[in-house]
């Protein structure tokens, strides 16, 4: 996986032909902050339902604009707020016996005029960020322990998003950034790193630079380098900034969220903004392009994730980078027992002449 690489990168047209069935989950869900939806999906007197972590999550947006997380169901007779719950005012109103709800989760009225009962709505912490919606997931219901960082708007155009569901897991997404390995043989990239990768809490910070042979983009020393920042195993905010084309920045976010054992969402966020009038008012153009050049990229990796395993002690070699460290990081935010062996996925023995065996892992 490039995160906002530069120049256009090789395809690969593979497809995974092992059924869903047939996989088990890799890791445990992880603990943390995940993007659920863009601001837009929600707006006031909104109501969507989202999956993270194998459960539904429920969000709206009250006519004054204030936003709510809450678990889907109603505590009067379990109706799903989700299906046919309405925004009237400051208050949720469930749609089967029309108990209404005000923002704070307190049951304020019933569908018939009799008093309330003494009920309230499960809500989840969330935060709104960039134009992104973030709720907070924890295996014990732990509250935060830390806060997604963001930076001021400064002028950046109105940022584009994308979405798209991949077979994988957030951690080994995530791993892909620290994988110097594989961005030439799979994106056709040269990786240089400018500053190696820092660990400290729940913050991973590194700098580096992507080089593409072949692109129509003038390939240079002055080729923009890109700092990461990845917050969890989830939140990737992307910084460039370039003196091409007149003093050029792009701001983006790479989220990663687990929606059940098997699946990730992933949402990317990008925009720009520049010192040169004209290309600015090119922005919302400049960031689709940067957006489909990501996908692009991660279609690049998607056969290899649907089909790999995941091995707890790999065999790494001179250039792979800094996959271990990365994963003693990561062990953080898991609160459910971490797998002691690799995660196979029980595909079928091949038939006798078939082809080569599987290869197993070497311990």
């Amino acid at each position: 996986m490039a995160v906002l690489g530069w120049g256009a990168s090789r395809r690969n047209e593979a497809n995974s032909s092992v059924p869903e069935t047939q996989l088990t989950p890799r890791l445990p869900y992880p603990d943390g902050w995940f993007a659920l939806a863009t601001s837009g999906e929600v707006p006031p007197g909104g109501v969507v339902t989202r999956r993270l972590a194998g459960a539904d999550v429920v969000l709206y947006r009250t006519r004054s604009g204030r936003l709510r997380a809450i678990e889907p169901y109603c505590p009067h007779l379990g109706a799903h707020l989700g299906h046919g719950g309405a925004v009237e005012g400051e208050e949720i109103v469930c749609p089967f016996h029309r108990f209404r709800f005000d923002a704070d989760g307190g049951c304020v009225a019933t569908g018939y005029g009799t008093p309330p009962p003494k009920a309230r709505l499960a809500g989840l912490e969330c935060r709104e960020l960039d134009d992104m919606i973030f709720v907070w997931r924890h295996s014990l219901g732990e509250p935060p322990s830390w806060e997604i960082e963001t930076l001021p708007p400064a002028g950046f155009a109105k940022p584009y998003c994308g979405r798209h569901v991949r077979l994988d897991h957030p951690q080994e997404v995530m791993e892909n950034i620290v994988d110097y390995g594989h961005f030439y043989p799979i994106h056709g990239y040269h990786h240089e790193v400018i500053e190696a990768p820092t660990f400290e809490g729940e913050r991973l910070e590194t700098t580096s630079r992507l080089r593409t042979e072949g692109s129509w983009l003038k390939v240079a020393s002055t080729t923009p380098a890109s700092k990461v920042v990845i917050q969890g195993l989830s939140v990737v905010r992307v910084q460039v900034e370039s003196e091409q084309f007149g003093g050029f920045r792009a701001r983006a976010w790479f989220c990663v969220t687990p929606v059940d054992p098997l699946h990730v969402e992933i949402r990317s966020s990008v925009a720009l903004r520049c010192d040169n009038p004209f290309v600015h008012r090119l922005a919302p153009l400049i960031a689709r392009a940067y957006v489909w050049a990501a996908w692009r990229d991660t279609s690049e990796d998607v056969p290899i994730w649907q089909n790999k395993i995941y091995l707890e002690r790999p065999r790494l070699a001179k250039g792979d980078g800094p996959i271990m460290p990365f994963r003693r990081w990561a062990r953080q935010f898991y609160t459910e027992p971490h797998p002691a062996v690799p995660t196979r996925s029980p595909r079928p023995r091949p038939a006798q002449n078939s082809g080569p065996a599987a290869v197993g892992d070497s311990r």
